[in-house]
C-alpha cells in the first residue's frame, strides 16, 4: 500500500512538472532555442565554394531575421554580442579565433578594411 502511495504521489509530480513547463511560454521558447542552436552551423562549417557560401549566407540571414524579430528594438552591437555568445554556445573555435584576431588589431588590414566597408553599405553608413 505504501509503494502504491509514492508510485501514485510521484506519478502526479511527474505530470505536475510537465504541464507546469507546456503551460509556461518562456520556458518552451528556451528550450526551443536550445534546439536550434544545437542544429546550426558554424560559419567554417559550410563548403568553401559558391553553393557553401549561398547556404552560409541563407543562413546568417535567418538567423539574423529571427534574432531581430525576437528583439525588436535591439542594436547592431546587440546582435554582435549574440552572434558571439552563438559562436561561443556552439564551439565555433575558428570563428572565435577570427574575431580575436580582430580585436586585438592582429587581422589582416585589408580584409578589415573590406569588412568594415561592406558592414557600413549594409547599414547604410555613408564613408566619410
Amino acid at each position: 500500500m505504501k509503494n502504491k502511495s509514492i508510485l501514485i504521489a510521484f506519478c502526479v509530480f511527474v505530470v505536475g512538472v510537465a504541464w507546469f513547463v507546456m503551460s509556461n511560454p518562456k520556458m518552451r521558447k528556451s528550450e526551443m532555442n536550445s534546439a536550434s542552436r544545437i542544429t546550426q552551423k558554424c560559419p567554417d562549417d559550410f563548403a568553401n565554394d559558391d553553393a557553401g557560401e549561398a547556404e552560409y549566407l541563407a543562413a546568417i540571414n535567418k538567423w539574423t531575421n529571427n534574432f531581430f524579430d525576437s528583439h525588436p528594438g535591439a542594436s547592431l552591437g546587440d546582435w554582435e554580442r549574440a552572434r558571439h555568445q552563438f559562436w561561443v554556445d556552439n564551439h565555433c573555435v575558428v570563428a572565435l579565433q577570427r574575431y580575436q584576431e580582430a580585436k586585438s588589431g592582429k587581422a589582416d588590414p585589408a580584409i578589415m578594411k573590406l569588412i568594415k566597408d561592406a558592414v557600413q553599405k549594409a547599414v547604410g553608413v555613408s564613408k566619410q
